[in-house]
């Protein structure tokens, strides 16, 4: 179908300019929202990243006291330093390895965080115990506690 070249073909050329224009209006439009909000979510982040975190140094000393050894190679009343994080368990990787045949591969996480130490056990085969109460996912550790790892018996110590 043939448009003819008077008026009404000049008025439909403006009118899909006229389209074009506000298509193009709307593409920058949305590509400037997004910049903005990328801009702000950005700038949010930093600020929270920035906060100083609380301090989690642990307790000069604190410690592990083996008090059954069980099967291990280590001996009663040997003391095992501890960090503010560390993994127990058999395997040579663990910041403490306790080399007894019932303590899993990797058996818990110790933690200090906020000034509360947390153990934390790893799925093991046979459990972490604190005063002979199974730990299931965390739970707070302090001065004194009996801690069991497959059938070794530690104390810790601050």
């Amino acid at each position: 179908m043939d448009v003819p070249l008077g008026g009404d073909a000049l008025s439909f050329d403006w009118f899909i300019l006229a389209l074009r224009l506000i298509f193009i209006f709307l593409i920058y439009f949305f590509l400037f929202q997004v910049a903005r909000v990328t801009v702000r979510e950005l700038i949010a982040i930093s600020q929270v990243s920035a906060r100083p975190a609380a301090p989690t140094v642990p307790q000069p000393g604190s410690r592990l006291e083996v008090m059954d050894p069980a099967q291990s190679s280590l001996a009663t009343g040997v003391t095992l330093a501890v960090g503010h994080h560390e993994t127990i368990g058999r395997q040579q990787d663990n910041s403490i390895v306790l080399d007894d045949a019932y303590v899993s591969s990797q058996h818990a996480a110790l933690s200090f965080e906020r000034g509360v130490w947390t153990l934390r056990d790893l799925g093991s085969r046979n459990g972490s115990f604190i005063n002979g109460h199974p730990v299931e996912g965390a739970a707070r550790l302090s001065p004194g506690d009996s801690v069991q790892f497959g059938r070794m018996q530690l104390r810790f110590l601050e």
